[in-house]
């Protein structure tokens, strides 16, 4: 069969356009589900919009960010947000990363380790958030009782109902949530690293520190990058294990943006000041964003330096 040349264009051009199908649906898929709402949101943002009455908002320009900026309740829930995301990130990614390098040991029960350090993850929020609600209970909760059979402390805490523990009692929720997702990524990413340089090491007498610091944190370190962009973005925008367990109690000493956002928009029906607040929880994730592009960049060039 002869092929002419109409025919050749055309299997070039469907060539050359089969990238475009491909990126279709997903680009499609962000300009409805994301794009849109966004620019929505900005759109209200600039307006008095109520709840009550959406479409009879007027624009009232920069009013809102300012309102917003100037609430120091605003400025405690960033705050907050900050500790809450660092501390979430900080002791998923040390357990995380503890529990990889335990389960990359040639151990028996390997798979049964693995399949077992996954139910965290794999666990609904909010059914995780009732149960740890009920755990943390001044009265009858297991928590209290194994501290103090422990000698850890006197009497029973209230945990939800303090303000220097509710955060405390989060901040453990939410890693016991996400460290397994960490462990199973570096664990990847360890088992990806060849056997030959740890065989080198030994080789040269390496401790199992050096073999840690110079072979397996070289290794794995574009996977840490990751996985901490991640976990930020993901702790920025939490709401439901907080709202289900504390409703950013006691005294607003769990509130983050998040929280201090769906307060806006449904109990004081107030959508213009919530979208403003959801504008600037956005800015805060670009920051993040960029400044772990920015990060990921330098180390790259200083890896680049050093080979």
């Amino acid at each position: 069969m002869v092929t002419t040349h109409t025919e050749e264009r055309s299997a070039k051009r469907l060539r050359a356009a089969m990238p475009y199908f491909l990126v279709a649906p997903a680009a499609l898929y962000l300009l409805l589900f994301m794009a849109y709402p966004l620019l929505k949101e900005l759109q209200l943002s600039f307006t008095n919009t109520s709840l009550l009455s959406p479409g009879d908002g007027d624009i009232v320009g920069l009013a809102n960010y300012a309102q917003v900026i100037a609430d120091p309740e605003f400025a405690k829930s960033l705050w907050i947000t900050v500790l809450y995301a660092a501390g979430s990130v900080v002791g998923a990614l040390g357990l995380g990363l503890g529990a990889a390098l335990v389960m990359n040991q040639p151990t028996r029960g390997r798979v049964l380790i693995r399949s077992a350090i996954t139910l965290p993850w794999a666990a609904p929020p909010i059914a995780v958030a009732l149960i740890f609600a009920w755990m943390f209970n001044n009265q009858y909760g297991i928590i209290n009782f194994l501290l103090a059979k422990a000698g850890i402390i006197e009497s029973y805490q209230q945990w939800f109902d303090n303000q220097d523990l509710a955060l405390v009692a989060l901040l453990l929720v939410t890693i016991w949530m996400t460290f397994p997702i960490c462990a199973l990524i570096l664990l990847a990413a360890m088992q990806s690293i060849p056997r030959e340089l740890y065989e080198a090491s030994k080789v040269d007498s390496a401790s199992a520190l050096n073999r840690f610091k110079y072979v397996t944190i070289p290794g794995i370190r574009p996977t840490l990058y990751v996985i901490t962009l991640l976990l930020t973005i993901w702790a920025l925008r939490r709401f439901d294990i907080i709202w289900v367990m504390t409703q950013g109690g006691p005294v607003g000493s769990t509130t983050t943006l998040v929280v201090n956002l769906y307060r806006e928009a449904f109990q004081n029906q107030h959508l213009g000041v919530s979208s403003a607040i959801g504008i600037l929880g956005f800015v805060l994730s670009t920051i993040v964003t960029v400044a772990y592009f920015l990060l990921n960049r330098q180390s790259e060039r200083q890896i680049r330096g050093v080979a």
